[in-house]
């Protein structure tokens, strides 16, 4: 400060010496001339409150800043999320404009999102040209004089005053500065945004017209509650149910995100609270989540079966009797679910997924729901599933192909061609791969249909990315092989098409909806993958591993140089994942039979319910239920005439490679953790951890079945040894479920504790993660070889099967008057079971 006021003074003695010069020789003096630029600076010191302040330099009339250019076609829930996501994130202050300015500082950066000057700047005057509706450009370069980057898209037709399309186009431009949109509920962040911006030119359009989700909320899964209209802490509960919305909103941010316009629920129903299931403070609640999600544009819907009774379903008949006043309570339910702003239904046909009524009665179902919906509410749809069930035939209704009485799933043939369908698989397993699942060989025959409707009716393909019950999330099993497989059947019905396979020339199905089941242990890379696949399944490229190696290096960018290796090695064990899993191979060659054969038969879990199935079916009379690909059982191994698979010929040498595998899986992960930028080290050992769960499920089925085996030699070392194997295995796996749930991303009890929920279920999706059930189960049966298949059971299959009510009631008084064995299988504990029951580790 010294040395400026001495400058100054200086400056100040040099100037009056120079005009009394000037005066001497008859020059005028005129220090206004000066420019300020040319004098010293000016001194702020508080010390001279009286100083003027000086005039600022040009330059810096305004400062430098991060700016947001917004157009008028912008979502409101878009605009949000650009400033929530970017104010914390950039390097200057952030400002948010409507139109160019051209007193920005020239060092500013400008982001531009929709219909903006910006856009016209970068792309000329027809910036939408050569997009499909819903299409995005996004481009960087010069515009209003910045360096600028901007994103702008198509709406869905004449009809938008908004566009969806820039809605996706500016979730892809956070993704060139370094976003990620994995997990809902976790969206990856970048360091500081500043300096250059990446070069980019994209133009997209999607390849199908509807990109969406099924979140299955008849499973306890995160948000069964909120979107259930309940609170969490207790059913009428505002507050909770309001404290809620945030998780929803980032479910909204997660699905446009990742370029899906479609999202429904299953609305459920139980006797135990009706009064609130069909009130208007509960129709407030859910208007409230639809009004969310059409801030972004998205369409909304609800799955509310028309008969179907299982798993607390709210039905639009409860009452059946004459059709008249059928068809009268379906109006009246199908009113009350549209007044809350819903866009469109889904539906399930049938009275459970393996029982039926009269063909007749249930066409006249379908044909009301699709005319009601149309005619009443502005041309609103309905879709109906299509079940994957076998053995239910609709007499009377012949099969367009074989004149035989039709599957009764594909009985929505015969139904008002406004009824769209959703074709559906379940698990794994892809459109041309064995599935034993279901009582099933493939899901050759849902493709044929597919093809016979494609044209006709509105078609949306409805796959799995995780089908929970015993099977996957809730071992829980790392499977990626999931979205390796969703891809695929996407690629197989986009050639489909371009081949000329559907019943009508050129006609093509609507698109996609996603059956979700969860997000935690590495389930959401199956829904990002599945989600982005009907986006663009990468029909340029030659094999599905190419196709998943792009799409999936796309996604995975924020791990920056790791982020090769990392999709390299997602690759192969999707590839393994098949080979073992789904196609039952040892050393490459696939078995004769896959039957108790495949890889996925021995890893995922078994409950009570799927022992008593399969004691069931070997009764006269009664038809068997398959849920899940059939084993050679733990407990059947010491039967000498069991008729199953050789276990040392056939089953040891694929439990064996199954454990050397997936072991060698997690040493090569871990290798990358080196190279793995810090913003994502959470995600890099959420899949550490999934991987390791995988390869120590494989190490423990491994060993029981070799301590199983050598029941006959019962004093063998090497018999003993097996059995501690499986047990080390089973403890390592507690020590990582303890970590995890610490990670979850809503609050681990609500998704992994024993509480009452609106599902059918006593307990939350990842309480069978929590005590580790299937593997105790498991160890239980090796150990203790039980004689009841209802071994520790842990469901009501009455309440699960077809709601609470008449069965129910029936069960429970049923278990009062038969025995101990017989009573464990009809109702569920009447509190959280202790696991591992008392005794297991005697």
């Amino acid at each position: 400060m010294l040395q400026k006021n001495m400058s100054f003074l200086i400056a100040c003695l040099l100037l009056l010496l120079c005009a009394a010069a000037c005066n001497d020789k008859g020059v005028s003096s005129n220090l206004s001339q000066v420019s300020p630029a040319e004098l010293p600076p000016a001194d702020d010191s508080s010390d001279n409150p009286e100083a003027p302040e000086e005039a600022p330099d040009a330059a810096e009339v305004q400062e430098a800043r991060f700016i947001l250019l917004f157009g008028d076609d912008v979502a409101p829930g878009t605009k949000e999320d650009m400033l929530e996501f970017l104010s914390p994130r950039v390097s200057l202050p952030l400002e948010v404009a409507t139109e160019c300015d051209s007193d920005w500082n020239p060092n500013s950066r400008l982001l531009s999102f929709g219909n903006t000057a910006a856009a016209s700047d970068l792309l000329g005057d027809s910036p939408l040209e050569g997009l499909e509706l819903e299409g995005f450009k996004v481009k960087s370069g010069m515009a209003c004089g910045l360096e600028a980057m901007v994103a702008i898209g198509r709406g869905r037709g004449s009809n938008s005053t908004t566009s969806i399309g820039t809605t996706f186009g500016a979730f892809a431009l956070l993704e060139e500065l370094g976003f990620g949109f994995w997990h809902p509920m976790d969206p990856v962040m970048p360091e500081l945004i500043g300096g250059s911006f990446p070069s980019v030119n994209l133009s997209e359009s999607p390849y199908w017209g509807v990109r969406g989700f099924q979140i299955h909320t008849m499973h306890p899964t995160e948000l069964v509650e909120l979107l259930n209209g309940w609170g969490e802490s207790a059913m009428e509960d505002q507050a909770s149910f309001e404290a809620m919305l945030p998780e929803w909103d980032k479910v909204l941010t997660w699905l446009v995100a990742n370029r899906q316009n479609y999202v429904h629920w299953v609305l459920l129903w139980s006797d135990d609270w009706q009064d609130f299931a069909d009130s208007t403070k509960r129709q407030d609640r859910l208007r409230t989540l639809v009004e969310r999600a059409h801030r972004y544009d998205l369409f909304v819907g609800v799955d509310v079966p028309i008969a179907l009774e299982q798993q607390h379903a709210w039905r639009l008949i409860r009452n059946q009797g004459e059709l008249a006043d059928e068809l009268a309570e379906m109006r009246a339910n199908i009113d009350y679910i549209m007044e809350a702003g819903f866009d469109y239904l889904a539906t399930e046909s049938g009275t459970s997924e393996f029982t039926h009524p009269a063909p007749s009665r249930m066409v006249a179902w379908m044909d009301e729901l699709a005319r009601y919906l149309d005619e009443e509410w502005n041309g609103a749809e309905a879709f109906i599933k299509v079940h994957a069930s076998a053995g239910q035939t609709a007499e009377g209704y012949p099969d367009p192909e074989t004149g035989e009485d039709i599957n009764f799933n594909f009985l929505p043939y015969y139904a008002d061609s406004r009824l769209g369908v959703l074709p559906h698989s379940v698990q794994i397993y892809a459109l041309d791969d064995p599935a034993p699942t279901y009582s099933n060989d493939n899901f050759d025959y849902i493709r044929k249909y597919l093809h016979q409707e494609v044209g006709r009716r509105p078609v949306v393909w409805h796959p799995e990315t995780a089908y929970w019950v015993s099977y996957d999330i809730d071992v829980p099993l790392f499977l990626p092989v999931y979205a390796h497989r969703r891809l695929h059947d996407l690629r197989l019905l986009a050639q489909d098409e371009i081949s000329g396979e559907m019943a009508v020339a050129d006609a093509r199905m609507r698109g996609q909806l996603i059956f979700s089941s969860g997000w935690e242990w590495g389930y959401w890379l199956n829904d990002v993958v599945t989600a982005r696949a009907a986006w663009n399944p990468r029909m340029n490229l030659g094999t599905d591993a190419e196709a998943m190696h792009d799409l999936l290096s796309r996604i995975f960018r924020p791990f920056g140089e790791a982020s090769q290796p990392i999709v390299e090695t997602l690759v192969d064990y999707m590839e393994e994942q098949l080979a073992l899993l789904v196609e039952g191979k040892i050393n490459g060659v696939a078995p004769e039979d896959i039957y108790k054969r495949s890889g996925q038969a021995y890893l995922q879990g078994v409950d009570a319910w799927d022992d008593v199935g399969t004691v069931a079916a070997n009764i006269p009379g009664i038809p068997e239920i398959e849920t899940q690909p059939k084993k050679l059982g733990l407990v059947d191994m010491r039967n000498p005439i069991d008729s199953g698979p050789g276990y040392s010929s056939e089953i040891e040498p694929l439990l064996r490679e199954m454990s050397e595998t997936f072991g060698a899986a997690v040493t090569q992960w871990r290798s990358y953790e080196r190279l793995v930028p810090e913003n994502v080290l959470p995600y890099f050992a959420e899949l550490d951890d999934s991987l390791k769960m995988t390869a120590l499920r494989s190490a423990q089925v491994h060993g029981l079945y070799d301590y199983v085996d050598g029941f006959w030699d019962f004093l063998s070392d090497t018999r003993q040894e097996r059995l501690e194997d499986a047990r080390s295995a089973l403890d390592e796996a507690f020590e990582i479920v303890a970590v995890r749930e610490a990670n979850y991303r809503v609050p681990a009890d609500r998704v992994a504790g024993w509480r009452v929920n609106p599902t059918s279920y006593d307990y939350r999706f990842l309480w069978t993660v929590r005590t580790l059930y299937y593997w105790w189960r498991d160890e239980g049966k090796a150990y203790h070889a039980p004689i009841s298949p209802c071994y520790m059971n842990h469901i009501n299959p009455f309440d699960v099967a077809f709601g609470d009510g008449l069965y129910h009631d029936l069960a429970e008084l049923a278990s009062n008057f038969t025995g101990e064995t017989i009573a464990e299988c009809l109702v569920a504990p009447s509190a959280e079971p202790t696991i591992p029951p008392p005794g297991m580790r005697d």
